[in-house]
């Protein structure tokens, strides 16, 4: 039915088939993986990115498994097209966010650097400070809390992409 309601929202607001993939539409270099169970929050998430100063591609997964899969397969087929930014949501039903951070930092089916050198953004609307610790000891780069203001969420956004997508992070530029 969230699938149906969300391949109407996209032949409502961007008019366009709905065979066609958000990434497909939205391909602009630097690729996003957002895995929220919320497709209302996909859908801010995916007007708040079309709003940020540069464009990037994004692919949505409702769950964490349906990233943890993608992720083997792009592994197995040891493609090139690994995201550049993956952001996730804390409180999911089945397997939550620190559950998939540990699953992607220390899966044995998912070596090399490719997978473990990618930034892993922890977002969510309710989280302590014990939550926080947990993700950061299950291999966040970050957590950042869901801000109900729009423009406070663009803002944080907007930063957590410049900071982690714009950024270089070469050793040149360190030393």
């Amino acid at each position: 039915m969230i699938r149906v309601l969300w391949g109407c929202l996209m032949l409502i607001f961007y008019n366009v088939p709905q065979f066609i993939s958000i990434s497909q539409i939205y391909h602009m270099g630097k690729e996003i993986f957002l895995v929220d169970d919320d497709p209302d929050f996909q859908f801010i998430f995916f007007k708040l990115l079309k709003s940020l100063r540069k464009q990037y591609s994004v692919k949505f997964f409702e769950n964490p498994k349906a990233l943890y899969h993608h992720l083997k397969v792009l592994h197995t087929r040891e493609a090139s097209d690994f995201p550049s930014l993956i952001i996730l949501d804390l409180n999911m039903p089945g397997m939550n966010g620190v559950q998939l951070l540990k699953t992607i930092r220390h899966s044995r089916s998912l070596p090399g650097e490719k997978v473990q050198q990618i930034p892993i953004v922890v977002m969510s609307g309710d989280i302590s400070n014990e939550g926080v610790q947990q993700c950061y000891e299950a291999g966040a780069d970050a957590v950042l809390h869901k801000q109900p203001d729009l423009q406070l969420m663009k803002a944080t956004l907007q930063s957590a992409c410049d900071f982690w997508l714009e950024r270089d992070f070469s050793v040149s530029t360190i030393i």
